[in-house]
């Protein structure tokens, strides 16, 4: 059976790295200790293939950036049960972190034919286009999710799983996440005046929970905070990769090219390499935007 082949082979033996990244740094899996994995896999086995056991057995993997195995289950999952948008969605995902930008875009566009509404295929959409450099689709997709985001949630949303986020009626933390990238992109492509006004959304009565990295991006991009405060204590534990390839883009965008390659050089060297800010300042350095640093 499918999963014993993974269980007995490739987490056995796999040592190599999962991937080298544009600049040819080798990043590895994590060691999965407490067996979650196995047991994955063995509700796997005993319950047979259905569409929910295939899911928590490639995820439990993605927990240990096992991508180079949790993409075939994920695949599996696509062919047994092609109109279930969370196997293109979730291998989307995955392949972006492999940055294999080209396979994650045609993914997370077959994602949105099946739930056009979804905001994380929304989102992931959106970063397969600004991964691949294309600017002016990656603002189009973010926008289209901000102009859903202050119309009411309808009663019925085509092929949006129970528990998944639309990008109806966005709550703050759902805003500012796409918002962020919408700036970034905006700015990239060039329309300057397009991206400050979406600052005029983004306030200090904003209710943040989750995505204080975003929020503290967008207030410094506003000028209501300093690059010091935005990039301090707080937020999640991938702030760095998160504020500061935004504040990056922003100084590169402004003639800071210093100030922009002194940042991505920083984040590239953070330690968890499935970041999205990680992902984007890696590609960016790897497409000649920075002189290498001298040694």
């Amino acid at each position: 059976m499918l999963v014993l082949v993974y269980s007995t082979v490739l987490l056995a033996q796999r040592t190599e790295p999962e991937v080298y990244s544009p600049l040819g740094k080798a990043y590895f899996a994590r060691p999965d200790t407490a067996g979650v994995i196995a047991r994955a896999d063995q509700a796997l086995f005993e319950g047979g293939e259905k569409a929910e056991l295939l899911l928590e057995a490639a995820r439990a993997r993605d927990q240990f950036f096992r991508f180079s195995a949790s993409i075939p289950l994920y695949t599996r999952g696509m062919q047994m049960f092609p109109e279930d948008v969370r196997f293109p969605r979730y291998r989307g995902h995955r392949l972006l972190s492999m940055r294999r930008f080209d396979a994650a875009l045609a993914d997370l566009k077959a994602a949105a034919e099946l739930a056009p509404a979804s905001f994380d295929v929304a989102y992931h959409l959106g970063l397969a286009y600004y991964l691949r450099g294309d600017f002016n689709h990656a603002a189009r997709e973010y926008s289209r999710c901000l102009a859903l985001g202050d119309k009411p949630k309808p009663e019925y949303l085509r092929g949006i799983p129970a528990g998944w986020r639309s990008c109806y009626a966005l709550d703050d933390d759902s805003r500012v996440a796409v918002t962020d990238w919408a700036y970034r992109a905006l700015r990239q492509a060039g329309k300057h005046a397009e991206a400050k006004a979406l600052l005029e959304r983004i306030g200090e009565s904003m209710t943040i929970r989750e995505n204080a990295s975003y929020w503290k991006s967008l207030m410094f991009y506003k000028g209501a905070r300093t690059e010091e405060q935005a990039l301090g204590a707080g937020g999640n534990s991938n702030a760095l990769a998160t504020v500061g390839y935004g504040i990056a883009v922003f100084h590169r965008l402004e003639g800071r090219q210093e100030r922009t390659c002194r940042l991505l050089r920083r984040i590239v060297d953070e330690e968890n390499w499935t970041t999205f800010g990680v992902i984007a300042a890696e590609t960016d350095l790897a497409r000649g935007l920075c002189a290498p640093a001298k040694k």
